[in-house]
């Protein structure tokens, strides 16, 4: 009995690990997916912002960018995953591209996280990330 439970209990984490990447991309996953990133692009472009005005310590902001670009890493891989519906292929591709693009500017703010003049750069690709991943979800 405890060996069927036990089984039970190991397939069922297997089901919810496997839920989080791959499945059917829809309208409103896309849509969902694209949320996450814009927060996340506008939390990190923020806290870039911070840098610039040296309002923030360094400690913080190596901290906080490490754990965004980890959060927009899995976020890419997981759109990378999916299945497209028909018709939001390209945009799914894209939507992937940028959270790729999100991640890489947050580990170079993690990086230098006292750099004024590398936070100003970050920030504009993080602003930019959020705009276009708005768009593609206002394209639905």
């Amino acid at each position: 009995m405890r060996a069927t439970r036990g089984a039970v209990f190991v397939a069922v984490l297997a089901l919810l690990a496997a839920g989080c990447h791959g499945g059917s991309m829809t309208k409103y996953r896309f849509s969902k997916d694209s949320g996450s990133l814009q927060s996340l692009a506008t939390e990190g472009s923020v806290l870039a912002d911070g840098v610039v005005d040296g309002r923030i310590t360094t400690a913080f902001v190596r901290t906080h960018a490490q754990e965004l670009a980890s959060d927009t890493e899995k976020l890419a891989s997981v759109l990378d995953s999916t299945h497209p519906q028909p018709g939001l292929e390209r945009k799914t591709k894209r939507l992937a591209a940028l959270a790729r693009e999100a991640a890489r500017a947050l580990r170079a703010l993690a990086d230098h996280p006292s750099d004024a003049t590398a936070a100003v750069g970050v920030k504009s690709a993080l602003t930019n990330a959020a705009d276009s991943a708005e768009k593609l979800e206002k394209s639905l």
